[in-house]
């Protein structure tokens, strides 16, 4: 394994991606008093799923590096970037916007951690993809997301068109 074709970028997304591992499911993600319980699969939208996003990235920046998973039809620094994106502002909620903030249910060092480890991936997945020639506002335009997957509005003009079904 060549460790030296891997970039600062591909290190954030990685780490990022193992400090959600760690974090997420080891470690307490809320405590009241002198408890701590609770973990990322607690909660689903604003764990699991982050959960999910950042492992996954983690795992195809890697075999992406490695040259396993082949540049093709798959923009993928768009995807990281947007999948890695997505995992910090769902954890960034949880963190915010933590429900039992008022009845005394402070966040523990592992929700803590695993924002962090978030920001980490994000910040990396964004790197990738303006390296690879992306800019971030490409992200917001639906337009250049579908044509990034090859399925933009340009079968019209081609004559590719797919005829509506029948009546």
């Amino acid at each position: 394994m060549d460790f030296s074709k891997f970039k600062t970028n591909d290190w954030l997304i990685i780490g990022g991606g193992l400090g959600m591992l760690i974090f997420g499911t080891f470690f307490d993600w809320l405590k009241f008093g002198g408890f701590s319980t609770a973990n990322a699969f607690d909660f689903f939208f604003t764990g699991t799923v982050p959960w999910i996003l950042l492992i996954g990235t983690a795992v195809v920046t890697f075999l992406r590096v490695q040259g396993t998973i082949k540049e093709g039809g798959v923009p993928w620094p768009m995807v990281i970037a947007f999948a890695t994106l997505l995992a910090a502002i769902l954890l960034l909620i949880r963190i915010i916007f933590n429900p039992g903030a008022s009845g005394g249910i402070d966040p523990a060092i592992g929700m803590i951690l695993s924002v962090i480890s978030g920001i980490v991936a994000a910040a990396g997945g964004v790197m990738s993809f303006t390296a690879s020639g992306g800019n971030i506002k490409d992200l917001a335009d639906i337009n250049k997301i579908k044509g990034a997957f090859g399925s933009g509005d340009d079968s019209a003009e081609t004559g590719d068109a797919v005829p509506p079904p029948p009546a």
